[in-house]
């Protein structure tokens, strides 16, 4: 599953070669076989084709050793296939302790799907009342549940099926949700099923596809290359069904590239459409990119982009920026992230052929493209005891009412699995102040 012929890239295959390509030099081997029991941070064994768009830390990390030079490929498309960025993970700089350590628990991370551990979950979670969506890596979009699930990594096939007892908007139904089934074959990858997505650079704003509603189903296939031009490269292409959409299918195609070391971008072009013949089909551009920033002693950081189209292709609809860095604070890991959403004069003026935007599942909006501006600061503090706290302020105007969302999450492994817990309050002007304490376990054997 981790197979791939790009270039430079040593083909991962299960069980047949290690993760580590052959022609390393055996001290990294070694280093790289102890990295598991060094005392890495909490990253939750999974055992899937990808980095998936469920854990900010981990894409925290990931983020770190991009912007520390250390990783070849783009890491703005989630789920992310680790064929992607895996061998960048067979090497650190030994002088930066918080780039070792975000090595180390990606690596952890990427052998624990290699060898399937942790593959059997038992998850629970209750809330006082609905989610409140919070960007990219939401622990849950359920006011409350119990879930288990099965997952196997092979050399072609991997598979997740999920059972869960939840409710939604609600609703209290049996589901499938998170579910999933794919096929390698060297640098393609076939799937269906309904995994989170998040296309884009931003944290807490998404102007292109983002898991604020529940992930509809689809099937996909992704290739991934590397050339000259492009750098390392990767296209994909979904098809879905959104759930209680005013258009039966969405389509939507992505191209990310990493050209040059410092910079990234990529390319969304979707589509949605009631039928094959459809006249009233929706059309809509994005664009996004990275540029990492000159390095300060341990900290690392970089300014990012997005930019998407009205329903004609031609027009700017909504724009955001941010700038996010990582820093050492003695030995523990904060990153800070700041994100402002502006709207252009096309963003209202240029109406849906629907009379409504067309990326919403469940009656709840896949980006937050919605908003007419928005500013957000956020804060990932990874402690040196695993433990890990989130904090994001979000200030918002839509349709011209203002909206104050502030929350706060924390993590940390106990009673043999990890033990998540949070509270969020959301004002919106003229309507009555929401608040939402949750509690929510998961237990990986």
């Amino acid at each position: 599953m981790f197979s791939s012929n790009v270039k430079k890239k040593p083909i991962l295959r299960l069980p047949k070669l290690s993760f580590l390509s052959c022609c390393r030099a055996n001290k990294l081997v070694h280093k790289a076989l102890l990295v598991p029991f060094l005392g890495c941070t909490s990253a939750v064994a999974v055992a899937s084709p990808w980095l998936e768009a469920n854990d900010p830390f981990l894409r925290s990390s990931l983020l770190l050793l991009s912007d520390s030079g250390q990783i070849s490929s783009p890491v703005n498309h989630y789920p992310m296939r680790w064929s992607m960025f895996g061998d960048d993970l067979t090497y650190a700089d030994r002088n930066a302790d918080s780039v070792l350590l975000a090595n180390q628990e990606l690596l952890y991370t990427l052998n624990s799907a290699r060898l399937n551990r942790g593959n059997r979950l038992f998850k629970v979670v209750n809330g006082s009342n609905p989610a409140v969506p919070s960007g990219f890596g939401q622990f849950n979009e359920d006011e409350k549940g119990v879930y288990t699930s099965v997952e196997h990594l092979g050399n072609s096939f991997s598979y997740r099926l999920t059972a869960g007892y939840s409710e939604y908007q609600d609703d209290m139904t049996l589901n499938i949700d998170n579910s999933y089934l794919a096929y390698s074959s060297g640098a393609w990858l076939w799937s269906v099923g309904n995994v989170d997505r998040w296309w884009g650079q931003g944290w807490q704003h998404n102007l292109i596809l983002g898991s604020y509603a529940k992930a509809a189903p689809d099937v996909s296939v992704s290739y991934i290359g590397e050339n000259n031009i492009l750098g390392v490269w990767s296209v994909e292409s979904i098809l879905a069904k959104p759930a209680h959409s005013d258009y039966d299918y969405h389509s939507a195609t992505r191209l990310v590239s990493k050209p040059f070391s410092l910079f990234e971008y990529g390319v969304t072009y979707q589509t949605w459409f009631s039928g094959v013949d459809s006249i009233q089909d929706e059309k809509q551009l994005a664009l996004d990119a990275k540029l990492t920033l000159p390095s300060m002693a341990s900290f690392y950081h970089s300014v990012y982009a997005e930019a998407a189209s009205t329903s004609n292709q031609t027009e700017l609809g909504a724009w955001l920026v941010g700038w996010t860095g990582s820093l050492p604070l003695g030995e523990n890991i904060a990153r800070i992230v700041l994100e402002s959403q502006q709207s252009t004069d096309a963003h209202d003026a240029t109406p849906w052929k629907s009379g409504n935007y067309p990326s919403i599942t469940d009656g709840v909006a896949n980006t937050t493209y919605m908003l007419d501006e928005s500013v957000s600061v956020a804060l990932y503090l990874q402690l040196k005891n695993d433990h890990q706290i989130g904090l994001r302020y979000q200030n918002s105007t839509q349709d011209n009412e203002k909206i104050k969302t502030s929350q706060l999450t924390y993590n940390l492994p106990a009673l043999a699995g990890m033990v998540r817990v949070g509270a969020s309050r959301q004002q919106v002007q003229n309507s009555d102040t929401k608040t939402n304490i949750w509690a929510g376990y998961e237990f990986r054997f």
